[in-house]
């Protein structure tokens, strides 16, 4: 089997001027095509994946490579986010310590002349409520810009184009449109569940009511199953908004829209790719938590003599404290990683499931490598194709 184009044959450019055609000698063999029998030589791999349907392999191995060969761009802007969001969140905890730090005082301080009152708890329940709050709005803002700083990424790599702190960082402040994607997402999602739920509460409470629940408690947990896939079936449909989004400039109604057309006919093995990559992070986080639980518990048990100094000025109750405190440290780190590692990677595979599927669905490969060509080959790009003059 050949490959390539064919050669010049009757009714072309050079019909009737080749060994055994009309009008051409009648003797010596047929020129050979142009990449004779074989192998097709390799797609081009300008960057991280090469330029053709992708592999499980394939996008793993971009995965990680992405990493490897941009870890400024990834965990440098991800980390300098999650730590504003650090500041911001500890600052907003010190202030409602600060304002109501006499009733938190009396509250745990047993020979305090008497308990707070119910309003000073209200006020204390609250302050932190709101702060609370606060924290999960400034969640999903940060979990959007880092969706943002890694897709942007992702996108420089597959051409093997460089994607700089500063580049990156500039990027993450297109976040509006996927925070708006991941909102709306997550409301698609929460709706029909909400339902599902309540009309299961509705059915169960009148089937109490009458007295006789009967069979239909047996099938209450198929319909919660059916719920959960339902869920993940919605989830899945749109989980590759964000690179919609980000690659292609869509505004989120749009982003989602695309999303539904390129997992169609291609649910399951979307949803197997992405299921992988929630595991390794899963893995990695377990593994680093077994590592560093030896840190956050005392090795061995606290005996304290309090006749003197009382229970505070015992040697040993500072020193488990101190030991609690630096493992309270070292596992707030260490979480921060594995919380930052985890989201890249499932950011990073979700795009490159993006970019495959559009290769498979619409010829991308063929637009990547005029681009390439464009803007200067890479190693194992092809080269440009000049004007004649």
């Amino acid at each position: 089997m050949t490959y390539g184009q064919p050669g010049p044959g009757p009714g072309g450019q050079g019909g009737g001027q080749g060994p055994g055609q009309p009008g051409g000698p009648a003797w010596g063999p047929p020129p050979p095509p142009p990449w004779g029998w074989g192998w097709p030589p390799p797609a081009p791999k300008p960057g991280v994946i090469p330029l053709r349907p992708l592999q499980a392999g394939d996008i793993f191995g971009g995965v990680f490579a992405t990493m490897r060969r941009y870890p400024g761009g990834l965990f440098g802007v991800a980390g300098v986010i999650y730590g504003v969001y650090a500041v911001v969140g500890a600052g907003a905890l010190f202030a409602g310590w600060y304002a109501q730090r006499d009733t938190i005082d009396r509250l745990f301080d047993s020979s305090a002349d008497g308990l707070p009152s119910s309003s000073e708890l209200t006020a204390v329940v609250a302050s932190f409520g709101l702060i609370w709050g606060t924290l999960m709005v400034l969640a999903l803002v940060v979990n959007a810009a880092v969706a943002v700083a890694c897709t942007t990424v992702t996108r420089e790599a597959v051409l093997g184009r460089p994607a700089r702190f500063g580049q990156v960082l500039r990027s993450v402040k297109r976040f509006p449109a996927v925070l708006g994607i991941q909102l709306l997402s997550g409301l698609i999602v929460a709706i029909p569940v909400a339902l599902m739920a309540l009309f299961m509460v509705l059915t169960m409470v009148a089937l109490l009511s009458r007295g006789d629940a009967g069979p239909w408690l047996v099938l209450m947990p198929f319909l919660f199953l059916g719920v959960a896939a339902l869920a993940v079936w919605l989830g899945i449909r749109l989980a590759l908004a964000t690179p919609a989004a980000v690659f292609e400039g869509q505004r989120p109604v749009g982003a989602l829209r695309r999303s539904v057309r390129l997992v169609r006919d291609n649910w399951w093995r979307t949803f197997g790719l992405l299921l992988l990559a929630a595991l390794m992070a899963m893995g990695l986080s377990l593994a680093l938590q077994i590592l560093t639980g030896a840190f956050q518990s005392p090795a061995d048990s606290l005996v304290v003599d309090n006749t003197d100094t009382g229970w505070f000025g015992s040697a040993e109750v500072r020193a488990l404290l101190a030991d609690i405190l630096v493992g309270s440290v070292i596992g707030l780190l260490v979480g921060s990683v594995v919380q930052i590692v985890g989201m890249t990677l499932t950011h990073l595979t979700a795009a490159l499931v993006y970019v495959d599927l559009r290769i498979r669905k619409e010829g991308l490969a063929d637009a990547l490598i005029g681009e390439v060509g464009q803007g200067g080959p890479g190693p194992q790009a092809p080269p440009a194709t000049g004007q004649g003059g």
